[in-house]
């Protein structure tokens, strides 16, 4: 599974942005800092994707948002669907 962590805007257009990449994913709002600052942020979450499909969405999301960077996680989990 993979997690990016990014600032909460343009909220629709990076889901719009993750749709037209094909990906199902989760997001979660919450509050958080870059470099010392407060900001809203929102936690995305892939699964069942390669690392290139993650790397592209996270790109994809930190040049919708004009953002200097956004954060990338690899996350090992053990999934089932019931």
């Amino acid at each position: 599974m993979y997690r990016i962590l990014t600032e909460r805007k343009n909220v629709e257009l990076v889901k719009r942005t993750l749709g037209m990449l094909s990906l199902d994913y989760t997001v979660y709002y919450g509050d958080g800092s870059w470099q010392g600052r407060p900001e809203s942020s929102m936690a995305i979450e892939l699964d069942n994707v390669t690392i290139d499909v993650a790397r592209q969405a996270a790109t994809a999301i930190k040049r919708v948002n004009h953002q200097q960077a956004v954060l990338l996680q690899e996350i090992h989990a053990d999934n089932q669907l019931l």
